[in-house]
């Protein structure tokens, strides 16, 4: 009987600790540059405007070849961001809140180069 429970124990352990398959998380696109365009898109090349919340892939494209631009992602709980000097691909796994309101920009041209959405 104890070994039963053991056993039972050990696969709810181990189940609990093994991540979900990647193939679940949606991924959003972000780009920078190379020219003063900044944006987040969908896997379909639609612009966001707001989200399900959860958790998601962000695989970020920063092409800004002058070193002028870079990507940041902030709101509720995220804080992301590739440098100003960084040129090629960044990949990160954030968690949107509900109701929350989320944030991409430039830093270096924030007043120009910026972006929302909201998590529903």
């Amino acid at each position: 009987m104890a070994r039963s429970w053991i056993l039972a124990f050990a696969c709810f352990i181990f189940v609990c600790a093994v991540p979900a398959s990647a193939g679940n998380v949606p991924t959003l696109f972000g780009k920078v540059g190379p020219d003063f365009d900044i944006t987040l898109k969908t896997s379909g090349g639609s612009n966001i405007k707001q989200v399900t919340a959860g958790t998601y892939r962000i695989v970020v494209s920063d092409q800004s070849g002058d070193d002028n631009h870079n990507f940041r992602l902030k709101g509720f709980g995220v804080s992301r961001a590739t440098s100003v000097p960084f040129v090629g691909t960044r990949r990160w796994t954030v968690r949107f809140t509900r109701g929350k309101l989320y944030r991409f920009v430039c830093d270096p041209h924030a007043f120009v180069m910026r972006g929302s959405f909201k998590a529903v």
